[in-house]
């Protein structure tokens, strides 16, 4: 006859099952989590590397043409039809040789670069640029003009509000961003606007205004407290100098 106890003993109880499982959830979560984690550094490295070659694309196309690519209408706004918005392409203005856009930031003209859509998140990277830099009739000098945007970063030990930055870089002629990982404000690449940025987002919204200032700083989740709130938008610029002198050895300007 059979021991009973052993036949007691042949599998797991409740306790047990429940144990194994606890353990494999915790295990799964942290995979999980890793693996997110590591998706996330992947894109923002992806899209970093992206932003150079726009970067490099933009110098390259001012060394032939003589002048920077005007932004890609992203929105139907003033001269912007619809016919012109989220194609690609570089939209002048033939009337007066500078953008549509004049100074507005819009999308990165991927069709007139012969570069990828969107970021690593399906945005259209966002471009801003001086005008007398794209002006494609009158072509700017070594010794003029000055650069005129700025990137800043918010000082949240020297001012708590973040309103007194201090500058990064200065005498700035273009911009180039992604919105990041979060994707407010962006212009998808099916041409469908993103939710709009949250008011207390005040950093990224500073991108996103058409002035002359735009933001930098580290990444912050939307729970941190400091007054600037949620940021993740990846900034790159071309400088009035870093312009003029790759134009000087390309032997673009005297």
């Amino acid at each position: 006859m059979r021991d009973m106890k052993a036949l007691h003993h042949k599998g797991f109880t409740l306790i047990e099952m429940a144990v194994v499982l606890v353990i494999v959830g915790i295990l799964l979560g942290s995979f999980i989590g890793t693996l997110t984690s590591r998706i996330n550094v992947t894109k923002k490295s992806d899209a970093m590397n992206e932003l150079e070659e726009i970067k490099q694309s933009m110098m390259a196309y001012a060394f032939v043409n003589g002048y920077l690519p005007c932004p890609d209408c992203s929105a139907v706004s003033g001269a912007c039809t619809t016919a012109l918005v989220g194609d690609g392409i570089a939209d002048h203005d033939a009337g007066n040789n500078r953008c549509v856009l004049d100074e507005a930031s819009g999308n990165v003209p991927w069709v007139t670069l012969g570069l990828g859509r969107g970021d690593s998140w399906s945005n259209h990277y966002r471009y801003a640029v001086q005008n007398e830099y794209a002006d494609s009739d009158l072509a700017f000098a070594l010794d003029s003009p000055t650069g005129s945007a700025s990137i800043k970063e918010p000082d949240y030990v020297a001012d708590a509000t973040g309103a007194t930055p201090h500058s990064l870089a200065d005498n700035v002629v273009a911009i180039i961003l992604s919105h990041g990982s979060n994707g407010y404000g962006a212009i998808n690449v099916e041409n469908i606007a993103n939710p709009a940025i949250p008011v207390a987002n005040l950093d990224e919204l500073e991108n996103t205004d058409n002035d002359a200032d735009y933001y930098m700083r580290p990444e912050t989740s939307a729970e941190t407290s400091i007054a600037g709130k949620e940021f993740d938008d990846i900034i790159i610029w071309i400088s009035e100098y870093e312009l003029k002198a790759k134009m000087v050895e390309a032997g673009k300007l005297p």
